[in-house]
């Protein structure tokens, strides 16, 4: 096979595989995690199994791939809301402004990052997804690490933080907080009595007076 001929099978398959992955994001948009199969996926892509096997082996697998395309998106979407910030404080409070005015349209994503967290909260199904995903996560630092240096040199943020902790901290307060507003707010506002949308509000007002100096 020519080079030309190379390129074009290779461009054909990675056509396919988008398609793929396009039509199981829609789907886990659409319907819980766990109710969604190959047979759901053959179908809404209009191509048999035989076809899907050949670039998936697994549910699992089309699983990772979403979840890593959603969390690049986010990760691109905040860099680009943050860009022009002039302080790590303010890059922090442009991303929590965002998210908020955002929340609504994410929700579905939101709540599918949520149930990942919770359908894999034990171990990863293979080694292989394990390597492939913990090598997403760790293929760059992450924002936040790099706005609280920014704002330690600017001095919009505290001195004392340890970066790294600080980081894991807001990360998993943010993901925790948003993904059970994401999954469950209807049931929480009746339970709580509480509009979630001051939940969220009131959790990045938290965040940011503790970053900065003397909060």
């Amino acid at each position: 096979m020519n080079a030309s001929w190379q390129k074009q099978l290779d461009e054909h398959r990675g056509k396919r595989k988008e398609e793929i992955i396009d039509a199981a994001e829609a789907l886990f948009m659409e319907q819980e995690l766990t109710k969604v199969t190959m047979k759901d996926i053959v179908e809404r892509c209009g191509i048999s199994r035989v076809t899907l096997y050949k670039y998936f082996k697994s549910i699992d697998e089309i699983i990772f791939e979403v979840q890593i395309r959603i969390l690049e998106r986010f990760k691109a979407d905040l860099e680009a809301t943050v860009r022009h910030a002039p302080s790590g404080l303010q890059k922090f409070r442009a991303m929590f402004e965002h998210l908020l005015d955002r929340f609504d349209a994410n929700r579905d994503q939101n709540r599918f990052v949520g149930m990942f967290d919770f359908m894999f909260r034990d171990s990863y199904p293979t080694p292989e997804l394990e390597q492939r995903y913990r090598g997403f996560l760790h293929s760059g630092r992450v924002p936040f690490a790099e706005w609280l240096e920014e704002g330690q040199r600017d001095g919009s943020i505290r001195q004392d933080l340890q970066v790294e902790v600080c980081t894991a901290m807001i990360s998993n307060v943010m993901n925790a907080t948003i993904q059970r507003i994401a999954i469950r707010g209807d049931i929480l506002h009746q339970d709580q009595r509480v509009d979630p949308a001051l939940v969220l509000r009131e959790m990045t007002t938290m965040i940011l007076a503790y970053l900065q100096p003397n909060g």
